[in-house]
């Protein structure tokens, strides 16, 4: 009687892990976006920090928006989708894109603002 050594294991397939389109646009659109600016939003008096704080955490979410929607993209293309849905996916990431530019633009220039509104307030208080 032969028993198979102790050191062979039989061949298991490992299992892929799936990403669902929708749910990394869905995370990568939504969640994370909002969840950076409910986390790093100043709920206190506006000062430099805060105002610095707030606008970074708008331009890390909008980063995240876009690589999201290249990410969708990769994989709409890897997974050998039809023409027509990649066609889809890539008119909708550059939607995404193009929103999120813009979204960073009015942070700089919600940022400049606010840095002015700080600067004038404590011109006032001395």
């Amino acid at each position: 009687m032969t028993a198979p050594p102790a050191t062979e294991q039989p061949l298991v397939a490992k299992r892929s892990r799936h990403l669902s389109r929708t749910a990394v646009l869905i995370v990568g659109v939504l969640v994370i976006p909002a969840a950076l600016s409910i986390a790093l939003n100043n709920y206190g008096a506006l000062t430099v920090d805060g105002a610095i704080r707030m606008a970074f955490a708008t331009v890390a979410g909008q980063t995240i928006a876009i690589l999201s929607a290249i990410t969708v993209i990769i994989l709409t293309v890897r997974r050998r989708y039809a023409l027509p849905a990649i066609a889809a996916t890539v008119i909708i990431a550059a939607v995404i894109t193009v929103v999120g530019i813009s979204n960073m633009a009015t942070a700089a220039d919600l940022l400049l603002t606010r840095l002015d509104i700080i600067a004038q307030v404590d011109e006032l208080n001395r």
